[in-house]
């Protein structure tokens, strides 16, 4: 099996044009190919002229240095994506550096009308992701550039650009070993199951996921036994509720405990896809973890910071409230006045 290591760059249409369907456009894709021993078999890097957001946004043209012009001659996403996948060939595994690039390597696809070619569930390997289990404690942050200084790699080549950016990826790829690598394979939710059959699960013995399937509302999913099983990932026993559920925008999250092995943090994650520019389905992504004590008390101060900023809230509506109802009665009593004095 090869291992493609990949990255991409792309662009943003301005906020009042963007398609909420694609928030990006991909205008280039690097690559690095490497066998099972981490010998490199080869590279792809290839531009792309953008169909939805043809202006580069300048944020974009001042990180990459990509410009409008550069692209003009250039081929299209489906031209470019049917020739990598072809270099790709069959046997091989997507490994990425962040959740983000499987993503939007997806919605493009959709977006462009092409099949997507990968089995599904789309697994892929998540090179920040295994970083952060590793040496999480001990690097200050986990941006690419940093990494690479933190692990003394000589430089490859331009950050920022796809085939940079896949070449220092695919150095810090080679610090694991093959079967680490395996064991932390990461699941991609950008399109949800399409039945409980087909439902995800990601068991890594540490931690556990679940990919529920889609719904046609978000009261159908909340229905589902999505937020009520709840087990320790270690020894698949029972837990105690510490932290009821509570809700942070679109995620949900609450704090368990197994008496063997301690704090479990659960984490719902609410997804929109959709199916046609005015139909969306929905689907949770759910995730049960081990947390130590501080982490503990750090979701138990955000609930509770979070609670007070909502019974703020609703004590300023409270208050409006009442000064509209005192104005009401002012303006109908005037009015009654007036009537009287008429």
């Amino acid at each position: 099996m090869n291992f493609i290591v990949l990255d991409l760059e792309w662009n943003q249409g301005p906020l009042n044009a963007r398609d909420e369907r694609m928030p990006v456009e991909i205008i280039e894709i690097g690559a690095v190919k490497l066998d099972e021993n981490f010998k490199k078999k080869g590279t792809y890097q290839k531009l792309i002229k953008p169909k939805f957001y043809k202006k580069i946004n300048p944020i974009t043209s001042e990180i990459t240095k990509i410009k409008t012009q550069d692209l003009e001659h250039e081929k299209d996403f489906n031209y470019v994506m049917k020739e990598f996948l072809r270099w790709c060939k069959d046997d091989y595994i997507l490994c990425t550096f962040g959740t983000q690039d499987i993503s939007e390597l997806i919605k493009n696809m959709q977006l462009n009308g092409m099949d997507i070619p990968f089995t599904y569930p789309v697994k892929y390997i998540d090179i920040q992701n295994i970083v952060n289990i590793f040496y999480g404690d001990k690097a200050e942050h986990l941006s690419l550039e940093y990494l690479t200084n933190f692990f003394n790699i000589k430089q490859k080549g331009v950050y920022h650009r796809a085939l940079g950016d896949a070449l220092y990826t695919a150095e810090i790829l080679k610090l694991f070993d093959t079967n680490v690598l395996t064991r932390y394979i990461s699941v991609d939710s950008t399109i949800g199951p399409k039945s409980e059959d087909d439902q995800v699960y990601v068991d890594t013995g540490l931690a556990f996921e679940m990919i529920s399937c889609e719904y046609k509302t978000r009261e159908e999913m909340y229905e589902s036994n999505l937020v009520s099983e709840v087990f320790c990932p270690v020894c698949k026993k029972k837990v105690d509720k510490v932290i009821d559920w509570f809700s942070d925008n679109a995620k949900y999250d609450s704090v368990y405990c197994c008496k063997e092995h301690g704090y479990i943090e659960g984490l719902i994650n609410i997804k929109k896809r959709y199916v046609t520019a005015k139909k969306e389905v929905y689907y949770g992504i759910k995730k049960i973890i081990l947390i130590d004590k501080e982490k503990y008390e750090t979701i138990f101060k955000r609930k509770e910071l979070i609670i007070k900023k909502r019974q703020e809230k609703r004590y300023i509506k409270g208050q409006e409230n009442n000064q509209e109802c005192n104005l009401e009665n002012n303006i109908e009593n005037n009015l009654e006045n007036n009537i009287d004095d008429n």
